[in-house]
């Protein structure tokens, strides 16, 4: 963020803020290698509010704030008040699984705008085994229509790999069917942790642009937003 002028020269659309490498699960192509609780490594509160502070110059944007699990952190609902009173708007990016209605109010509360859930299979088993943890999935999905009836603008990420690629066309069709106003797909490439599963599990060359071509092809015809990643 160096450079002369004015921060009128430079306007970022979305920033994404890993909040905190704490998390509840063991996704097996995770960057922050999850560690337990909140980490050592994540910044307080106060330093958290000067990131907000300092970032604001450059208002009006996206901040979403992930993690690891941003609902982790018990200040995430202050830290994305402070965002919204500094003409930040936020969004946040979760697993899902901690959404019960008490927090999908409080997300409410906090003037969040969109709740986006990483949904990495069609079904239990494959998003279950991807996310090491037995019933992410319906916790994810439950978390969803959570959201969605407070009037929350809701939207699925897809993290594709090897192992779920054959599941795209449900994965959408799931999406359309809890009526959510957007779809991201991700396609795994190896950074981080994911270094060690990028042999099995990355996605390669030729099957790459057949998945993008897929997907462009259900931009044209697929009535929420999409974007590939």
């Amino acid at each position: 963020m160096h450079g002369h002028g004015s921060p009128g020269d430079f306007r970022p659309r979305l920033i994404f803020w890993e909040l905190t490498t704490g998390c509840n699960l063991r996704c097996i192509h995770c960057r922050a290698s999850a560690t337990e609780l909140m980490s050592p490594d994540d910044l307080s509160y106060g330093e958290c509010c000067r990131v907000i502070d300092d970032i604001a110059q450059y208002a009006p944007f996206i901040l979403v704030l992930s993690g690891g699990e941003p609902l982790w952190r018990r200040d995430v609902f202050d830290l994305a008040r402070r965002a919204k009173s500094k003409n930040i708007r936020v969004a946040l990016a979760t697993n899902g699984t901690l959404l019960d209605e008490a927090l999908a109010l409080r997300i409410r509360e906090a003037a969040i705008e969109r709740v986006a859930i990483s949904l990495d299979g069609a079904d239990s088993l494959t998003h279950d085994t991807f996310r090491g943890h037995q019933g992410a999935f319906d916790a994810a999905v439950r978390g969803i229509k959570l959201v969605k009836q407070l009037g929350i603008s809701t939207q699925i990420n897809t993290t594709v790999s090897r192992h779920n690629e054959h599941q795209l066309p449900e994965i959408l069709k799931l999406a359309q069917q809890l009526k959510v106003n957007a779809f991201h797909m991700f396609l795994l490439v190896p950074v981080g942790c994911g270094l060690t599963i990028q042999d099995e599990q990355a996605i390669h060359g030729e099957d790459a642009e057949r998945i993008l071509t897929w997907f462009y092809d259900r931009t044209l015809d697929a009535n929420l937003e999409m974007k590939a990643t």
